[in-house]
């Protein structure tokens, strides 16, 4: 068909294509009634934001953190109120947190509370039974807490295994939820309730902050929807603003917009349906899938414009455009959706779950675009003035390729040197992940680690396992003094802030653990070398009180840390040194024996760079053989791996000159570059297919006239409306928009220069 026929009509078009453009209307009911069905079940999505799946499946870590779990119960159930007072607790004080944790108690989602008040001490009665008795009745007396009891809190809390909730002013109430009510709503409810307490709190003059994962999870969770709520509107704003300046028509305007917006309620209603939910990636899936949408109907527009200044009626344009730029959307959208739903073999069931959401996002996406554009270019355009002449973004990107096409060796050297430069600065990068990187250091969440770190003996969990050996007695006393000794040991490394062994109650337990009456002349004082030999007795008489570092069941006991929040460098050489000493002090194989929460969320955030790693090498393979399958050209394939790494290789180059850390974020940006340079690569190459078989050799040219403006205005609309996240609050935004708009024009001089460079030295042209 001649791009000339301009007196083509509906009735003349054929073909899938020509459906889609002889109804228009039929096409924009069949998207209005999906966005309703799809809107109707997005209402039943609920996020889901559980440390577990962060973690691999099946790994040591993973089963040893599972077993740890199901022998001493769940350590991500706390949240914890601060309490900050101006000078050392006192009566009138504890009096306040008595009353608070009453009040917390009695939420239904809250199995108990640990509190200064709320402590019970081990005491024996005169029959030898020890029992846990309260260290404060439940009701106070009128005139209040005495002086004597206020003093004896301090003193009884002042050492393990009471430390962490008194330090002189400070103190926390942690409200420990029932393990079947942890679901999000629970946890929002808790979240809401524990800052009503602490607002109360903070209008009688203390300072009180929330922590603890169920509170986390809420205010991440908040945080990166409130964030998607306040800045991706804006972002589409400008994407409008910026469509209509482009295009100057309401179609250039209006098409990204309704695709964007359309495809993410397509994609929260395919993630209804086939049961995946909304996990911390959810704001990285909508910024993919809005991309694709807005490239695909771009690049749909642009051609159609370029069209119409030739000369072509809005239908013939339309059908046209969709003739020479649709099957490039399906290829792009087809290569973007396999990288991202590769992600799925991942065993890490957070990334897994994010690329099969992105997967139906971009077929969301490519769906919206096709069915809103006809209608868009037959009554959103406007018609063509003048006598026909070419598109000035034709004329620029064909005036670009004249230059470099005299020049193709240089061009390619000159992409080299800075490829080259940016792998030296890539080199520099380093993956890192400190505990709630993504928050501002002034969030009140990191303030709150910050003061259980400084004052209550730190907030970042790890454990080490002690299983029994085969043939041995777990409690042999000689075992024990070495798991004391490597408890004291511990207390001593500048990266642990705090320890607790199971020898560590048997010195509260050890005046109570004689077995002769109180009083006769038999009982004598347990001496210190005496004191770890005491666990059998403790596991007859005190089960209860030494339950929390020993599960008798299983004969396993525990070692209790609290780390510092080290960067990741650290904490894994702090992992094998334990590791190291245990096996040195213990004589015991460590594999596998360290676990919690500390210590998977370090190890695997290497594990998750690790997977988008091998997810990006699957793309590339992806990319290289739809192109192979399309074009049936080996080196055509190959070449184009070239300009879809270049940005990506900056994009590494600049992260270290930005002072940004490798970790899932960042990661996660590097996936998404990618994703925009695919889609622009396979937008081109498509076209110069097209080109050579209508025209022969010769053909880059006409390529890069017909396809560039597409090209440009992609990268001009993402690069521009992305950037309004550099007002988020929320670092995973921001890395988007700090990078977007520098990759996405990386991403264009590569398909524009490096590509034609590239074919014309192969011999492509």
């Amino acid at each position: 068909m001649s791009p000339l026929s301009g007196s083509l009509g509906a009735a003349e078009a054929r073909g899938p294509w020509g459906l889609l453009i002889r109804h228009p209307w039929a096409a924009l009911a069949a998207a209005l009634l999906l966005t309703l069905g799809f809107g109707l079940a997005a209402q039943k999505v609920e996020p889901r934001f559980e440390i577990e799946d962060f973690f691999p499946r099946e790994t040591p870590a993973r089963l040893s953190y599972e077993r740890t779990q199901d022998l001493f119960g769940r350590d991500d159930r706390a949240g914890i109120l601060l309490i900050e007072a101006p000078a050392r607790l006192g009566s009138a004080d504890f009096a306040r947190i008595h009353a608070l944790t009453a009040r917390v108690s009695s939420l239904s989602m809250v199995e108990e509370v640990l509190s200064p008040t709320q402590i019970a001490l081990p005491t024996r009665d005169p029959s030898g039974a020890i029992a846990l008795t309260p260290a404060l009745p439940e009701s106070l007396p009128l005139e209040g807490l005495s002086l004597a009891d206020s003093e004896r809190l301090h003193r009884e809390l002042g050492g393990p295994p009471y430390e962490g909730l008194l330090a002189g002013e400070v103190c926390l109430v942690a409200a420990l939820m029932h393990e079947d009510q942890m679901g999000f709503g629970e946890r929002s409810e808790l979240e809401r309730a524990l800052e009503e307490e602490a607002t109360q709190l903070r209008a009688e003059g203390y300072r009180v902050l929330l922590a603890g994962y169920p509170i986390q999870r809420v205010v991440l969770a908040r945080l990166a929807r409130d964030e998607s709520r306040r800045l991706l509107p804006w972002t589409l704003v400008l994407i409008v603003v910026l469509g209509a300046i482009g295009f100057r028509s309401p179609a250039g305007a209006l098409l990204p917009l309704l695709v964007a917006g359309g495809a993410a309620v397509w994609t929260t209603g395919l993630m209804s349906l086939s049961g995946l939910q909304p996990n911390v990636f959810g704001a990285a899936v909508y910024v993919v899938v809005a991309v694709v949408g807005v490239a695909d109907g771009v690049h749909l527009l642009a051609r159609a414009r370029e069209l119409r200044h030739t000369g072509l009626g809005r239908v013939a344009a339309g059908h046209q455009a969709l003739v020479e730029v649709g099957p490039a959307c399906c290829y792009a959208s087809l290569t973007t959706g396999i990288a991202f739903a590769s992600l799925a073999l991942s065993d890490l069931p957070l990334v897994a779950d994010m690329g099969l959401q992105v997967g139906l996002g971009v077929a969301a996406a490519l769906g919206l675009s096709l069915l809103l554009f006809p209608v868009a270019v037959i009554y959103g355009t406007r018609e063509a003035s003048g006598e026909a002449r070419e598109g000035a973004l034709g004329r620029g990107v064909l005036a670009l390729d004249t230059w470099a096409a005299k020049r193709p060796r240089a061009v390619a050297i000159g992409f080299l040197v800075i490829g080259l430069a940016a792998a030296l600065s890539a080199s520099r990068l380093q993956s890192n992940s400190p505990l709630l990187s993504d928050l501002a250091e002034e969030h009140p969440l990191r303030q709150a680690n910050r003061l259980v770190e400084e004052r209550l003996g730190g907030a970042i969990p790890l454990e080490i396992l002690l299983e029994p050996q085969l043939g041995a007695f777990p409690y042999a006393p000689e075992r024990m003094a070495k798991i004391d000794a490597l408890t004291a040991e511990l207390r001593t490394w500048p990266e642990v802030a705090s320890v607790s062994g199971p020898v560590d109650p048997l010195r509260r337990l050890a005046p109570l653990l004689d077995t002769a009456p109180v009083g006769s002349a038999s009982q004598h004082a347990v001496t210190e070398e005496e004191i770890p030999s005491l666990m059998p007795s403790a596991l007859l008489l005190a089960e209860e009180q030494i339950k929390p570092w020993v599960a008798a069941d299983a004969d396993v006991m525990r070692i209790r840390l609290r780390l510092r929040d080290v960067d990741t460098r650290r904490a894994l050489l702090l992992f094998e040194r334990i590791e190291g000493r245990y096996r040195e002090v213990l004589g015991e194989d460590p594999s596998g024996k360290l676990t919690g929460q500390g210590y998977l969320a370090q190890t695997v955030n290497a594990a998750i760079v690790d997977h988008f790693a091998r997810g990006f090498v699957i793309a590339l393979l992806a990319v290289a053989a739809v192109l192979f399958l399309v074009f049936r050209d080996p080196a055509l394939a190959l070449a184009s791996l070239l300009p879809n790494l270049f940005p990506v290789l900056c994009l590494a180059g600049l992260l270290p000159l930005l002072g940004i850390e490798l970790r899932y974020t960042s990661a996660l940006v590097l996936s998404i570059v990618f994703g925009i340079a695919v889609d622009d690569t396979i937008h081109l190459l498509a076209q110069h297919g097209r080109q050579r078989r209508l025209q022969g050799q010769d053909a880059l040219g006409e390529t890069l006239r017909v396809a560039g403006p597409g090209l440009v205005l992609t990268s001009v609309l993402l690069g521009g409306g992305f950037g309004v996240l550099l007002l988020a609050d929320f670092l995973p935004l921001r890395v988007v928009g700090q990078t977007l708009g520098v990759t996405a024009g990386l991403a264009l001089a590569a398909d524009l220069l490096l590509l034609p460079a590239l074919l014309r030295l192969l011999g492509r042209d």
